[in-house]
């Protein structure tokens, strides 16, 4: 078959893109542009999978494009190849997996209106077949059982992900039997395969390990650096174990509904290979694994002892410690509570979920080879571990006090109004007021201007509140334009600068005070 697949550099897009070459398919992938070859990106993509042995695959086709863009911004010329010989199937799979509320308008142009560009674009070329990758979780708060058939029983939804993924299959149920025919692939919590993203970006379960390793790894420099300063809230590392005292209000005999990433893959090849049918839905489900089995599998991974789930009266007042765990996970703590309880789909054994194996296998692809303190340094985990992946995350996580709290503290005697004016992929113009240790983002129509204003690519802002590059020495290497009060603007570049040199040691102090 001829298949074109959107996604492919996302996580599930990823392990059905190596499927599919695997089969023997050819495969056209659509692919947001951005610096680099895009071919070798894609290629990149496919270097941590499995892929079979001793035979050539099939040549990749790659497209510049978006799909929340008209035709999926596809060019004249690509459309124009794309309409003389249609794909056989359309398989969507880019997605928006973000949870967090402010990021409601985004997740909806991208998840809802990027899925009915997509799929109006798969009628224009007159492709037989569209499969969309949804979520099991349109269920929402529905407390009755939830299986295939089901979509509305007026439920709630526990964030814009969900309500975005329930609204777009309502919008594909209208257009049932007007195009192509239509598969909904709807997987539960997906776990397995090589999890990690742009900017080892990662989402649900994958979020609470990475939280555990981030405490623990902390722990470990503190200790190792003989600074003590964790032990007043009972943290240590004693020989190759870690102490992280953490209770996490939840049941342990909940269920999360996991399933590994092989039985999406497999329920989407054979959605492919079966008769098309004007709308079917494959609800890719589980028995569940209870909280109690997910703690132990993580914390035997990680060789931490400490955490525990508590009832909600006995989790107050939190710790230090907990107050930072709640902060990185609580856009999936909803999950810890509710969730719904779906029916297992008949005919299809799903694979045994090994929560210890899982893990190990993510603490490998993240340099950390099962415990042995390797990988990236705290202060890139504190930005991992606080959402940041672009700088709109930043700017949100320093005004929330997520991250940078030891910078405002130090330096309350700055009263300064800072535009970062950003270009490249993520451009845009944002204001921070820094003033008495607080950070807070100035509106666009204020009348009170920038003192300063940094010009600068978006990919140089992340490398440098990531540590990895200068202010200063990029300003003067002719990387960064400053507007307005050129001597205020390094005089604070240099206190970021300092701030950033030692961005070990200031993370340490953040999860301590």
């Amino acid at each position: 078959m001829h298949v074109l697949l959107t996604g492919a550099t996302g996580y599930l897009g990823r392990h059905l893109l190596a499927r599919l070459l695997g089969d023997g398919h050819r495969v056209s992938v659509l692919v947001r542009p951005r610096r680099g070859q895009l071919q070798l990106r894609v290629v990149e993509t496919l270097r941590p999978l499995p892929l079979p042995a001793g035979r050539p695959l099939p040549e990749i086709q790659v497209l510049a494009g978006d799909v929340a863009a008209p035709h999926c911004g596809l060019d004249a010329g690509a459309l124009t190849s794309l309409r003389a010989a249609p794909p056989d199937a359309f398989v969507h799979a880019a997605g928006m997996t973000r949870f967090e509320t402010h990021l409601a308008a985004d997740i909806a142009h991208h998840n809802r209106e990027g899925t009915r560009i997509a799929h109006a674009l798969a009628r224009d070329l007159g492709v037989a077949r569209f499969v969309h990758l949804s979520t099991a979780y349109v269920a929402g708060t529905a407390s009755a059982p939830f299986g295939a058939a089901d979509l509305e029983l007026g439920q709630d939804f526990h964030n814009p992900y969900e309500a975005a993924k329930y609204h777009t299959e309502q919008d594909l149920r209208a257009q049932a039997g007007l195009g192509p025919a239509l598969d909904l692939v709807r997987p539960s919590i997906v776990v397995g395969g090589c999890p990690l993203g742009d900017g080892d970006a990662v989402s649900t379960v994958y979020t609470f390990i990475k939280a555990l390793h981030f405490l623990r790894e902390c722990a470990r420099r503190d200790t190792a650096r003989g600074r003590g300063r964790l032990a007043a809230q009972g943290i240590g590392v004693v020989g190759t174990r870690c102490r992280l005292p953490l209770r996490v209000a939840a049941d342990p005999a909940h269920r999360l509904d996991l399933v590994h990433v092989d039985d999406v893959v497999d329920t989407v090849v054979d959605a492919l290979a079966a008769p098309p049918a004007a709308w079917r839905v494959h609800q890719v489900t589980g028995p569940g694994t209870t909280l109690d089995e997910l703690r132990s599998g993580i914390c035997e991974t990680l060789a931490i002892d400490g955490p525990r789930f508590v009832a909600a009266d006995n989790a107050a007042p939190r710790t230090r410690l907990e107050q930072q765990f709640d902060r990185i996970t609580r856009v999936y703590q909803p999950y810890l509570h509710h969730a719904p309880c779906f029916r297992l789909p008949a005919g299809r054994r799903p694979r045994p979920i090994d929560v210890a194996a899982f893990s190990r296998a993510f603490l490998t692809q993240m340099g950390d080879r099962a415990g042995n303190g390797a990988g990236a340094g705290v202060g890139a985990l504190a930005l991992a571990v606080a959402g940041v992946r672009e700088p709109r995350d930043y700017f949100r996580a320093l005004v929330e006090g997520e991250i940078g709290r030891h910078f405002l503290a130090r330096h309350d005697f700055v009263d300064l109004r800072v535009c970062f004016r950003l270009g490249g992929e993520q451009a845009g113009d944002t204001t921070v007021h820094f003033s008495r240790g607080r950070a807070s983002l100035v509106d666009p129509g204020s009348p009170f201007a920038a003192d300063c204003t940094y010009v600068l690519d978006s990919d140089l802002f992340m490398r440098i509140v990531a540590g990895q590059a200068d202010l200063r020495s990029a300003f003067f290497a002719g990387r960064v334009r400053i507007h307005g009060d050129k001597e205020l603007a390094l005089k604070f570049g240099a206190l970021l600068g300092l701030y950033y040199h030692r961005i070990e040691e200031h993370v340490l102090e953040e999860v301590a005070v």
